[in-house]
């Protein structure tokens, strides 16, 4: 078997290990797919500026600090639900292989697995990432929970005001599947059969994990099909989320620098500048075309970070250049969980560390925090608006 050397590889032996719906689930976006596209394209559209004649650069700094979170390297992993689906261990694998790379992993509210379990499992930090779950009462328990299970960081998610059409779940069958007739379903499963291991694996697990974090009145966890959709919390929740949270809050799925500043307004001590993977409104803005207004909008007094797209560690260091102080990555750490689980994820984490390391030092740079908007060039049709002149030091 050849190496995999790139988050390419990982995708194409994660959609060789999966049934055709699972991988679709995982790999897709909402509609036509077109913002999951951008986000990429907007990384090949940078292109760098090294700077010539710097000395050998023999040992490369990756470390920064992200609501005060010291990381070894500036990648975080996203929150992604289901992952208990693509392989039983999902979550814990993910939080294991985090904390051993030296960074932080972010639970999703949707997770197979609660937030007890995550966070006595993980070697680092965890965060919780946080929507409606159905009313003040189970989202507020999951807060205490998540406070109550050593969580430091509350990730609250706010664009999901409505459920994206996801093309491929659709024409694959997934709402059947996970509700309605399971004798309309039937057809839906008979391509499992052809992925032995990974059906080995769900039968031996439960085909229908619980959704852990999310329990109603009766104390009864929710399961996927069992109708409940979450929604993005709004900024009147925040001050009632403070009443139970005392620690750093992060918002999610911002794109807009009037939003940034809202969001820094209601306290937050970082923002991520975030379309949902392209899972959520399709033509939305690509986040690296956005991130470069939202530094400026926030102007140093949060944190930011940045998802969507990320396949290398180049595409890191350009976003570190426009103005992030970190990213995070989600369907890169959900392949390699599905090639090799635990093994898989600390496989692609060294993949992203060994890119950084060995392109920051091409780019005549030895600290990560040292890069800056001079090390890159971005398109002409970027620079509607301010002007990019100030570097990254600068704008925090």
């Amino acid at each position: 078997m050849r190496p995999r050397m790139t988050v390419e590889d990982y995708r194409a032996a994660a959609r060789r290990r999966l049934p055709h719906l699972v991988f679709d689930y995982v790999d897709g976006g909402a509609e036509s797919e077109e913002t999951v596209r951008a986000n990429c394209e907007a990384f090949r559209q940078v292109s760098f500026r090294p700077r010539a004649g710097a000395s050998r650069v023999t040992s490369e700094s990756l470390e920064v600090t992200v609501v005060g979170d010291r990381l070894s390297l500036p990648v975080l992993l996203a929150p992604c639900g289901g992952a208990r689906i693509v392989q039983p261990q999902g979550d814990l694998a993910g939080a294991r292989a985090a904390g051993n790379a030296g960074t932080t992993f972010v639970l999703s509210a949707m997770s197979g697995h609660g937030i007890e379990e995550v966070a006595a499992a993980a070697a680092g930090s965890v965060w919780f990432q946080l929507y409606d779950l159905g009313g003040r009462g189970p989202t507020r328990r999951a807060v205490e929970r998540a406070a109550q299970a050593g969580v430091r960081v509350l990730m609250i998610t706010m664009d999901t005001a409505a459920t994206a059409l996801r093309e491929r779940d659709r024409r694959n069958g997934l709402d059947r599947l996970l509700g309605g007739s399971r004798l309309r379903a039937v057809p839906r499963f008979l391509p499992f059969l052809a992925k032995p291991r990974w059906l080995v694996q769900r039968l031996g697990d439960g085909l229908a994990p619980p959704l852990a974090n999310v329990v109603d009145d009766e104390g009864r966890a929710r399961t996927l099909g069992s109708g409940f959709v979450p929604r993005s919390l709004g900024w009147g929740d925040l001050a009632w989320i403070r009443e139970v949270w005392e620690g750093p809050i992060v918002v999610k799925g911002i794109l807009a620098p009037d939003d940034a500043e809202r969001a820094v307004a209601s306290g937050a001590s970082a923002i991520v500048v975030s379309n949902h993977g392209g899972r959520q409104l399709d033509g939305s803005e690509a986040t690296l075309r956005a991130l470069r207004e939202i530094v400026q909008a926030v102007g140093g007094s949060c944190d930011v970070l940045l998802d969507g797209g990320i396949r290398s560690g180049t595409d890191v260091l350009k976003a570190l250049a426009l103005g992030a102080q970190a990213v995070l990555i989600g369907r890169p750490w959900i392949y390699g969980l599905a090639v090799a689980g635990q093994r898989g994820v600390e496989a692609v984490l060294e993949l992203f560390r060994e890119s950084l390391a060995r392109n920051l030092a091409l780019l005549g740079c030895g600290d990560v925090q040292k890069v800056s908007a001079k090390h890159v060039r971005v398109p002409a049709g970027w620079l509607d608006g301010p002007a990019l002149t100030c570097d990254r030091a600068e704008v925090r």
